[in-house]
């Protein structure tokens, strides 16, 4: 019986367009997101309030360090009205955290509650 000599690559290649390789799956960055505290002033004499003041806390709870990311933080008045907007933050290896504070214009009304209403990851 002769034997026939193939090339590694030729195999590589045959098992590659023959489906018998598994896709490799890339783990997804994840993280916690924590509103520490929050406070916003009331001046008397302009009878108003001023910006609320958001201390958030972030974590990272995955398996991969977390190159960029961007959160977006909610504040319900008491008069029902909502206002958001976001910040963002950079390098967060795994199992780390970082604290930061970021402000939200209500146009003067009364904050009543501060919420996380989403957040966004990028690693590379």
């Amino acid at each position: 019986m002769r034997r026939i000599a193939v090339p590694l690559a030729a195999l590589l290649l045959l098992s590659a367009l023959s489906g018998c390789f598994a896709p490799i799956a890339v783990p997804e960055p994840t993280a916690q997101f924590e509103i520490t505290d929050w406070i916003q002033p009331y001046y008397t004499f302009l009878e108003q309030y001023g910006l609320v003041e958001i201390a958030y806390k972030v974590t990272n709870s995955g398996t991969v360090g977390i190159d960029y990311y961007e959160v977006w933080f909610e504040v319900t008045c008491a008069d029902g009205s909502k206002y958001q907007d976001w910040t963002n933050g950079l390098n967060l290896p795994t199992g780390t955290y970082l604290t930061d504070a970021t402000y939200i214009d209500t146009m003067e009304k009364k904050a009543v509650s501060v919420r996380v209403s989403r957040y966004e990851l990028t690693t590379h």
